[in-house]
């Protein structure tokens, strides 16, 4: 029966980039307001976000080329899925980006839009990686996560002409993160297309220790601003390629489309619908090697 609407896929992926520009701009605001656009003030925002010493997310900020334990360590293997393992990540995403697309006049010639591109998706991965989705207070690096922000917000709002200075900047301030190893040894972060989902399985994991069940969520819910939870959720939705209403390309078409879900979830603060949509992706990792 013909219903007068286009679902064809393509249309389908548009409406849902649509809707996550829209759901997210509430929270990108929010972000903004809570964090006074410099993290670490006092006086900004509504809740000033706790002083991160007693958080064994945010790992030592010391030296950003190591990881929690004072060692190099690739993070997409890394067991405690750190902060800080997860801005090396993002930085070595954008990296990622910046090969595909070397100047600007390649962003120039391609064409992206929502549910298109994956890049669009990478894009707001690396942002959120970075802090950008839901930043917190007192963020290991705060140019970083501002940087972050602005990457989540130009895809967002389809700033086409702002990505290729935003990426330039973003791998400049990330060098530390990009640097090789104490041995001399280049990373081997696997930042392909399976390997961004594999990273996405392991941030659900890590939400999921924390908030197993739905008591967990209604008993403690993440607090916007002072948990790594809720950016993380959107991460791993954008990792699996959810991030800007889908790709003409999925990876798995079943877990892009879970992984709109949790940005969109995310973004909206459904604390009622993640913990559904977060044993769905649980589910859909099971085909990766996680």
């Amino acid at each position: 029966m013909q219903t007068g609407l286009d679902d064809s896929p393509q249309n389908s992926r548009s409406r849902r980039g649509a809707t996550i520009a829209r759901t997210s701009a509430a929270v990108f605001a929010l972000a903004l307001m809570l964090t006074g656009c410099s993290g670490g003030d006092d006086g900004g925002g509504a809740d000033s976000a706790p002083a991160a010493s007693d958080n064994t997310d945010q790992g030592s900020a010391q030296d950003p080329s190591k990881g929690t334990q004072g060692s190099s360590k690739d993070p997409s293997t890394a067991e405690s899925m750190s902060v800080e393992d997860q801005i090396a990540y993002g930085c070595r995403l954008t990296d990622k980006i910046k090969n595909d697309f070397p100047d600007g006049q390649a962003w120039k010639g391609a064409r992206l839009d929502f549910g298109e591109d994956r890049v669009l998706s990478e894009l707001m991965s690396a942002g959120s990686l970075l802090g950008g989705a839901s930043p917190l207070g007192d963020p290991v690096n705060q140019e970083l996560q501002d940087l972050g922000r602005d990457l989540v917000g130009a895809v967002n709002t389809l700033k086409r002409d702002e990505f290729a200075t935003l990426v330039d900047s973003t791998i400049d301030t990330c060098k530390d993160y990009l640097s090789t190893d104490s041995s001399g040894v280049p990373s081997t972060t696997d930042t392909s297309a399976k390997g961004q989902i594999i990273y996405g399985c392991k941030l659900v994991e890590k939400t999921l220790k924390k908030y197993p069940d739905e008591t967990s969520w209604e008993s403690a819910p993440p607090k916007f601003g002072q948990d790594t939870a809720l950016n993380e959720i959107m991460t791993a939705g954008s990792l699996f390629g959810g991030g800007a209403g889908g790709t003409n390309d999925p990876v798995d078409a079943g877990l892009e489309e879970t992984g709109f879900e949790l940005v969109k979830g995310g973004s909206q603060l459904d604390y009622e619908g993640l913990p559904t949509t977060l044993d769905q992706a649980r589910e859909g990792c099971s085909d990766f090697d996680v």
